[in-house]
């Protein structure tokens, strides 16, 4: 071997164990003991890689600018650089700085104090201003599909699911009084139509309400009614539903891709910033720290952050 050759050698290796690799077998299960275990307030995660930064803001969704989201997002963006921003909501396919994300947080007022697109618009706000791109964070429904029915479940859980947490919407919409208001078949017919779009499942998948209401009844052992309850559209691993189990292997598609996307980004030498609600932090805390070792910081006070999580000779901003 020539002194060239074991020198690519020595760079391909060395370029391979810096890699992040993502570990979703790391996850914490979202579990009845986990969620009651959920700190209130929201808080912030830095950690540090060779010269890049992973900042993780564990939002709560929030519309006051006085908020604590509110605040640590400003926060972080005044003491640290960051390259790309991952947003909850959007679909990460629609690649960097949507031009329609990017004009509706535009056109977002402040009213007294008060933000109706909630923490987002700062994040990415603050993105633009810092000249980093503006990424969405979510996979497609179809990477979603795939990863769930991987997990054993149906075509008719992932349609009948994605049909069912529309309802508790619609209570709050006052599109409905109640699971028993005779008003919501035609909007359970049409969410499942739109459900198979999006998923696109056959149009033979739950084909209609009667069809919806048996699947129903046979994941969560009771007739849809007055009996329903919102909170069976909640992710649980541990929940008496089978719809608890089915809303938990979505949130988990979701965290596995947002591990995924995340170490893509790192590795491609960018500094990240994640603004997600905080129980995904939750979740993905342990895989994080598992990819990138322990984080830096993690409080709720970011301003003492920035010299326990600057690199030796080096500005905290940079």
């Amino acid at each position: 071997m020539t002194l060239r050759s074991e020198f690519l050698l020595v760079v391909v290796v060395a370029a391979c164990q810096s890699a992040v690799v993502p570990a979703p077998g790391k996850l914490r299960p979202w579990t009845i003991a986990t969620r009651d275990a959920e700190p209130a307030e929201a808080r912030a995660a830095v950690y540090t890689l060779r010269g890049r930064r992973l900042i993780f803001i564990a939002a709560r969704h929030e519309n006051r600018t006085d908020s604590p989201t509110f605040r640590l997002i400003d926060e972080a963006y005044a003491l640290f650089h960051v390259d790309a921003l991952l947003l909850e909501g959007p679909p990460h396919s629609r690649g960097p700085d949507y031009e329609r994300l990017l004009k509706w947080a535009e056109a977002e007022r402040d009213v007294n104090g008060f933000v109706e697109g909630g923490e987002a618009v700062p994040a990415i706000r603050g993105a633009v201003a810092q000249r980093a791109k503006v990424w969405g964070g979510e996979p497609d429904d179809t990477d979603i599909r795939d990863r769930v029915l991987a997990r054993g479940f149906s075509a008719q859980d992932l349609v009948g699911f994605y049909t069912l947490r529309s309802v508790p919407q619609w209570i709050r919409e006052r599109k409905i009084d109640g699971a028993g208001d005779p008003r919501v078949e035609p909007l359970v017919t049409a969410e499942l139509a739109r459900s198979r779009a999006r998923l696109a499942v056959s149009e033979t998948v739950l084909p209609g309400y009667d069809a919806w209401l048996e699947w129903y009844a046979q994941a969560n052992h009771k007739a849809f009614g007055v009996a329903f309850d919102p909170e069976e559209t909640g992710p649980l691993a541990d929940g008496g539903y089978r719809s608890h189990q089915i809303a938990e292997a979505i949130s988990r598609a979701r965290d596995e891709f947002l591990l995924d996307i995340t170490a893509r980004h790192l590795n491609a030498g960018e500094s990240v910033m994640v603004v997600f609600g905080a129980s995904h932090f939750t979740i993905v805390q342990p895989a994080l720290d598992a990819m990138l070792g322990q984080p830096c910081y993690v409080g709720s006070e970011l301003k003492s952050a920035a010299a326990q999580c600057a690199p030796a000779g080096t500005s905290p901003a940079r």
